[in-house]
């Protein structure tokens, strides 16, 4: 099912991630009133148009109704679809900046990913903002927030550049901006991470991307940088133990030369798909490491998908501990390369579900009987094709019935004795021929008789 991944009780609001792998955030209609730069607001349930009316830009303040009267209809109190269609951002309200300095660093993210351009009130705003410090009030708990998201950004090497022309890397950290982050290696795992997202994988995990941001910079200000996100123990802990464990999990791919497709599915399934991510970017000039992270990627583990269980269901297993015990079993011998082939899959299934073979269609031999039903078959026709019984024969004469009858019994238990006499086939009857034409008598030519004069 779904799991929630933070929660804000102040903004009764909730980050989820549901069964399927779509991010969900839910929160109560509110309005914020802020009382100092950077700091956080007084928060205050009110209708949805005075939320939407609340959001950083335009094109981040429309909706759709969910009330039953007027369900599907779009909200747009700040005109943010002309916005959207004119391809622009655009502030709410004048003190937009001041208010939420975070904003600076989101219309650069907005602009870098969506290809938008401020329109010219925004622009002079955020120009006069940099140029007051307002990015140094950005809260630090808002400030990790949003380097989660330049770490989940498609092409997050050029936010991260557009970010150093207006001189904000040094929000994160005031070295960052002149030791700049490793933008080769952060390229890397961008393009990995894109084909593991293709694949169906979520990868989602900030650490990777934070450990190429960070690189470059000295031990302690790797460490500051970390605390000015204010990330939690875990995800701290995820960021300083990201390299020390690829490192380790890379030597055994290495080592280890001749492994079985079993052997590599049952070394890396319980890593997390953002670290083998990571071991790809990391170590992409070796062959073997990568081949074997490959493997189990894109062709290994998508076999789960096509495991037997409608089959294995209709073959009566019920579901409990044997029948997951006879897919593990299926699988293995998939990785083994033992089935290939639907009658062979078929074939093992029914051997580990422990169900005898299925009998083939008895052939008859030949001079064996056949079952009652068929010789029932066989006879009708042939009834069929019998001759009509002779007519009944005239009563016997005075003289021929005081014979003595005992020879004609004698002769019917004999012809009751022997077998029945298979039926002859019937002789097509022979064509006539045609009979030949006379040939025409000769007509003899006699001279004629003269008669006399």
């Amino acid at each position: 099912g779904a799991r929630r991944v933070a929660t804000d009780n102040r903004r009764s609001a909730t980050e989820m991630v549901l069964a399927n792998g779509v991010s969900l955030s839910l929160s109560m209609a509110r309005n914020d009133i802020f009382r100092q730069p950077g700091k956080p607001p007084d928060v205050r349930p009110a209708p949805i148009m005075e939320d939407l009316r609340r959001r950083d830009f335009s094109v981040n303040a429309m909706g759709i109704s969910l009330t039953p009267g007027s369900r599907g209809l779009l909200l747009d109190p700040t005109n943010g679809l002309a916005d959207l269609e004119n391809r622009q951002l655009r502030i709410l309200h004048n003190y937009s900046f001041l208010h939420d300095p975070v904003r600076l660093l989101r219309l650069v993210r907005f602009s870098t990913r969506l290809g938008f351009r401020p329109d010219e009130r925004t622009r002079e705003l955020f120009e006069a903002a940099l140029e007051r410090g307002y990015q140094d009030y950005i809260e630090p708990r808002l400030l990790g927030l949003e380097a989660e998201q330049i770490a989940q950004e498609e092409n997050a090497v050029a936010v991260l550049k557009a970010l150093a022309e207006h001189k904000l890397l040094a929000v994160f950290h005031p070295m960052l901006q002149k030791r700049a982050p490793d933008y080769a290696g952060l390229a890397k795992l961008q393009k990995y991470r894109r084909q593991a997202v293709e694949a169906g994988y979520r990868v989602d995990s900030p650490a990777p991307a934070l450990h190429y941001i960070r690189r470059r910079l000295p031990s302690r200000a790797q460490n500051a940088l970390l605390r000015n996100l204010a990330l939690s123990k875990q995800q701290m802990q995820e960021v300083l133990q990201l390299e020390s464990e690829a490192r380790r999990l890379a030597q055994q791919l290495g080592r280890q030369r001749s492994l079985t497709p079993r052997q590599i599915f049952h070394l890396l399934e319980n890593v997390p798909v953002d670290r083998l991510v990571f071991i790809l970017a990391e170590y992409s000039n070796k062959q073997k490491i990568q081949y074997k992270i490959y493997n189990y990627l894109f062709k290994y583990r998508p076999m789960l998908n096509r495991l037997p269980v409608r089959e294995l269901q209709l073959m009566g297993v019920p579901p409990g501990p044997k029948f997951q015990e006879i897919l593990e079993r299926f699988f293995e011998a998939m990785l083994d390369g033992k089935v290939r082939g639907r009658p062979a899959q078929l074939k093992y299934l029914r051997k580990l579900a422990g169900l005898p073979k299925p009998r083939p269609e008895a052939k008859l031999k030949k001079g064996a009987k056949k079952p009652a039903k068929e010789e029932a078959a066989a006879a009708a026709p042939a009834a069929e094709a019998k001759p009509a019984a002779p007519p009944p024969a005239a009563p016997p004469s005075a003289e021929a019935s005081a014979a003595p009858e005992k020879p004609a019994v004698k002769a019917e238990k004999k012809a009751a004795a022997e077998p029945a006499a298979k039926p002859k086939k019937a002789k097509k009857p022979a064509k006539a021929k045609p009979k030949p034409k006379p040939k025409p008598k000769k007509k003899s030519r006699k001279p004629a008789k003269k008669g006399r004069r």
